[in-house]
């Protein structure tokens, strides 16, 4: 299972990037299960996550990306926590 999240804030146009790209991902991967988090709403993950800028794309529990990641950037991210876990 891949756990994604993508941090973000109100009218942040990147986190609405990230989240469409991650959106778009889901189709080949899946076991991605996407979760968008209100970084104003939700200040703990600014502290968990040590991020103070939207948004941030976190993967199984890991900030992988600070700003939003291109298609590619992160379809390769996925790949690669994909093959290193033998999945």
């Amino acid at each position: 299972m891949l756990e994604l999240k993508v941090l973000s804030t109100p009218d942040c146009p990147p986190c609405e990037v990230a989240m469409r790209i991650a959106q778009k991902l889901q189709g080949e991967f899946p076991d991605l299960s996407i979760e968008k988090i209100d970084m104003i709403e939700h200040p703990e993950v600014s502290v968990q996550y040590r991020i103070f800028s939207a948004p941030g794309v976190v993967i199984n529990g890991k900030l992988e990306f600070v700003g939003a990641p291109k298609e590619k950037q992160l379809r390769e991210k996925l790949r690669q926590i994909v093959t290193s876990a033998g999945a």
